[in-house]
């Protein structure tokens, strides 16, 4: 079964809606939900570049996100711009747009990502999230851009 699009848009935003509530404490904090809404949906072998160059695996994403429960209240993410790029019966390709208002860990608090994902479909059914690649957008394009969310 190829992957369909609705399907993919809907795991992308349901993982940041995820890490905003998360971030945000606007979640339960227990690790059930933690396993449940996050780590369920990516692959034992992620393998996550940040902006900066950073570099996680699952179990760094695990820690680091265990740590941050509640931390930050204001903190939003706003996806803008999906596209499925390169789509087949068990994998997909997407770029999208990520933007962050009030985060704590970037150097600035208002900025915005291009985000590659490559997506898998779970021998179980649904999808999971393989690899992540994040690039600064321009400076230009997030001084023009609208952290109205």
């Amino acid at each position: 079964m190829t992957l369909r699009t609705a399907q993919i848009e809907t795991a992308i935003h349901d993982i940041h809606d995820f890490f905003t509530d998360w971030v945000g404490g606007r979640c339960p904090g227990d690790a059930e939900t933690f396993q449940r809404n996050a780590l369920e949906r990516i692959s034992d072998d992620l393998v996550a570049i940040f902006p900066a160059g950073r570099r996680f695996g699952k179990e760094d994403f695990k820690g680091y996100m265990s740590s941050i429960y509640g931390s930050n209240p204001d903190f939003r993410i706003k996806i803008r711009d999906i596209r499925v790029n390169h789509v087949n019966s068990s994998m997909a390709v997407v770029n999208y747009q990520e933007w962050q208002k009030a985060a704590k860990d970037s150097d600035e608090p208002n900025n915005g990502r291009i985000t590659t994902m490559v997506l898998g479909e779970k021998s179980s059914g649904g999808i999971e999230i393989l690899q992540v690649h994040e690039t600064w957008l321009p400076q230009e394009v997030v001084a023009a851009g609208d952290f109205h969310f």
